[in-house]
């Protein structure tokens, strides 16, 4: 449901030759012509599985539907049925429920394979603690020195500080087919508005206004609340000789822990060129993944620059959305096709420690050849 570049160059055409006197009307035309083209399609979809549904009585997994609950409903008829918004201030926020939010992180997690990766606290918390595990344990006396030393490992930061805002339009006709179906429509409308954000912000997130990304030095100077880029390691080999040498000593913290899967973000053209190139050898069947490799993860991400990919340990980067609002108008003469929303999500992220992943130069990566080693046997 992304808008296409050419019907985007259609409208900006559009909205320059229209007179100055009526560029208003121009731009709802060019809005109308946009949700005409992008939503028509999803719009016949939704009647026709709505038809289909109370025909045929089928359960609402099939749909992507679910049961909503009673705050969820009350939620819809306050900030997507109502028709007289009078009685709401202006930039007035109506935050979802948290049990809504619960189920668009489900889905970020499923669209994007990084979020696979990452470490999510909870909808609806606003400080979220950073802990790993250090030093040794030890049997004894609980004494004020060790509650000392176990609080100074604790690190917090606050999720409720950083805002994504986006904006969507809701059919009316959507709105028409009931509680399940605007609930669907929403949240796919959430996921598409955000994911994007969010991976930006969890890979490139400069920190100031918005996460600390994976590309980021949180030991760097920080420079009126933004984080430097961390100085890439260039690599040759993804194998023992070179990443093992110049890598893996920084991500194990030279042997003093495990580190039994590395995850390596690049973007999708690296990973189908460079790295692909670098991780596999020709076999009897085509291409396959070398033996060296099979503890990696590959996983692509378009906020990764080219010439760059990052090591990254699962579950190291603590990201949250504490909470998703939206604020919406009626305040246009499209009045009777669409309601206009704004989108806002709050959230935050960092790493846990500056060594839980490595941005690697990979302009010199070279392909995998197989070493093969001959012996002669004397009879």
């Amino acid at each position: 449901m992304k808008i296409k570049n050419e019907t985007i160059e259609k409208i900006k055409e559009k909205l320059e030759n229209a007179p100055s006197e009526e560029k208003s009307q121009a731009i709802v035309e060019a809005i109308q012509e946009v949700m005409e083209q992008e939503y028509s399609g999803v719009i016949s979809q939704y009647q026709k599985e709505f038809e289909e549904y109370n025909a045929s009585k089928e359960n609402d997994k099939k749909f992507g539907l679910r049961t909503l609950t009673e705050k969820e409903k009350q939620w819809i008829d306050r900030a997507i049925k109502q028709e007289d918004t009078s009685s709401l201030k202006r930039n007035e926020i109506d935050y979802l429920p948290e049990t809504t939010v619960d189920y668009i992180f489900e889905d970020l997690k499923t669209a994007h394979p990084l979020f696979a990766f990452i470490k999510w606290a909870p909808a609806g918390v606003q400080k979220w603690f950073l802990s790993e595990r250090g030093g040794k344990a030890t049997w004894g006396k609980l004494t004020r020195a060790i509650v000392d030393q176990i609080e100074a490992e604790l690190k917090d930061f606050q999720i409720d500080v950083n805002s994504l805002s986006a904006f969507m339009f809701v059919p009316k006709a959507i709105i028409a087919l009931g509680y399940k179906w605007i609930d669907k429509f929403v949240r796919t409308i959430l996921l598409e508005v955000n994911e994007e954000g969010l991976e930006e912000g969890i890979v490139a997130g400069d920190g100031k206004d918005a996460p600390i990304g994976l590309l980021k030095d949180l030991e760097g100077s920080v420079q009126q609340g933004v984080y430097p880029d961390k100085t890439p390691v260039k690599v040759t080999d993804l194998g023992p000789d070179d990443f093992g040498e110049k890598v893996l000593p920084t991500l194990s913290r030279k042997g003093k822990r495990n580190v039994s899967t590395i995850v390596i973000i690049a973007n999708q053209k690296e990973q189908d060129t460079t790295i692909y190139k670098a991780t596999h050898v020709l076999g009897f069947n085509g291409y396959v993944l070398a033996d060296n490799y099979k503890d990696f993860k590959f996983v692509p991400s378009p906020a990764v620059p080219d010439g760059k990919a990052i090591a990254y340990i699962p579950n190291k980067y603590v990201a949250g959305i504490s909470r998703m609002g939206i604020d919406y108008s009626d305040h246009y003469k499209f009045l009777e096709q669409l309601r206009t929303y704004t989108v806002v999500t709050y959230g935050n992220g960092r790493l846990i420690a500056n060594d839980d992943a490595v941005v690697l130069d990979i302009s010199e990566l070279k392909p995998l050849v197989p070493s093969v080693k001959t012996e002669t046997v004397t009879p």
